[in-house]
């Protein structure tokens, strides 16, 4: 019984003076120390959210890479600030836009920085972002945080289909919820997610435990990364049911589908009105996903290509398709390893430039 007091007492001063060192640090050190799953957290108004004002590394795999937000966290190059003379362009989608996996240097709106001085570009995405939530934060940037955009690109995933047909709602408040949790548990979870994220944010233990675990992948992509450079098939190693919707037919039969590009239509229309009503004019970017690539499907009889292409058309939003440059090779395997991650959906340095080169022809368009 001695032994277990001592025990306890030991574990709380451990926690006490943990805690009291981060509390004493300044935020410009702390946002330093850790790793972005420290500063990835959960939000009641969006679900989750990245941190604001953080310099720190990500991991992607075995990729490792340096994660900066500015002061709105929103990701950005190293001592890159907003002009407030110039007018605004917004990236707004998921971690394509976000940049998963890629240093900022490599990204598309670097690239964009690099090539025009005449607008801010600001990535406004983060990881599982989709519609609504994408409705949400514009509104959020552009009613509270006053910013002022002359375009918003939108992205919209094929990812996009299954978060809002599988995990995402918005609650009786109006903020985005997992879907399969009433409102009284999401009020709960909401609660609890308070004192983690302190934690996660103010906690060497939590600190050093991410570090630890930051570069684990699951044991289908571990396999995937060890011998990326002799694989021939890459399918089984991606999400299928995520990525395939758009020319996978028993999939499409699954009832997500239905809701989730009904929902992506709502979210859609509502972000459309919005921005007009705003005077921000909208542009969809639409790219193929790496399945699609992979299989060698015809990328124009995609059902997520056909979606979008046909709400572009009757709102007459300008709608910039990027497809033909994703498939230059003779062949789905080659055309995937030239612009993807190896074992991942998600665009290189190759890819980035695709979107860079196709953003910067329409710019002032």
């Amino acid at each position: 019984m001695k032994f277990f007091k001592n025990f306890i007492v030991i574990i709380l001063l451990i926690v006490f003076f943990d805690l009291l060192i981060n509390i004493i640090l300044p935020n410009s050190i702390k946002k330093k120390i850790g790793t972005t799953k420290n500063y990835s957290l959960k939000s009641e108004r969006f679900h989750h959210e990245i941190s604001n004002n953080i310099d720190l590394p990500e991991f992607w795999g075995e990729i490792k890479y340096q994660v900066v937000t500015n002061q709105y966290g929103m990701r950005i190059g190293k001592n890159y600030k907003i002009d407030t003379n110039k007018p605004s362009m917004g990236f707004m989608g998921d971690s394509f836009v976000f940049g998963s996996g890629i240093n900022f240097d490599d990204h598309f709106i670097q690239n964009l920085i690099d090539n025009n001085e005449n607008y801010n570009f600001l990535n406004l995405a983060y990881v599982s972002y989709s519609p609504s939530i994408y409705y949400k934060k514009l509104k959020f940037f552009i009613d509270e945080k006053k910013l002022n955009f002359h375009t918003i690109y939108l992205f919209v995933d094929t990812s996009d289909i299954q978060d809002e047909g599988i995990f995402y709602r918005e609650d009786k408040n109006g903020n985005i919820v997992r879907k399969w949790n009433t409102d009284e548990k999401n009020e709960s979870k909401n609660f609890k997610y308070k004192f983690k994220n302190y934690f996660k944010q103010n906690s060497f233990i939590f600190k050093f435990f991410e570090i630890i675990n930051a570069s684990a992948v699951q044991d289908r992509a571990l396999n995937c990364v060890k011998n990326k450079n002799s694989i021939s098939n890459f399918n089984k190693y991606l999400d299928y049911e995520r990525f395939g919707y758009g020319f996978d037919k028993k999939i499409q039969e699954k009832p997500w589908v239905y809701e989730g590009k009904k929902k992506v239509l709502f979210y859609l229309s509502k972000i459309n009105k919005y921005l007009i009503s705003k005077n921000i004019n909208l542009v969809l970017v639409y790219y193929p996903s790496a399945i699609e690539i992979l299989e060698e499907t015809n990328p124009y009889e995609s059902e997520h290509y056909k979606l979008l292409k046909a709400w572009s058309n009757e709102h007459k939003i300008k709608f910039i398709d990027t497809t033909n440059e994703f498939n230059l090779l003779s062949s789905g395997l080659d055309n995937y390893k030239i612009n993807h991650i190896l074992c991942d959906a998600h665009w290189n340095q190759s890819g980035h430039k695709i979107i860079a080169k196709n953003i910067l022809k329409n710019l002032n368009m």
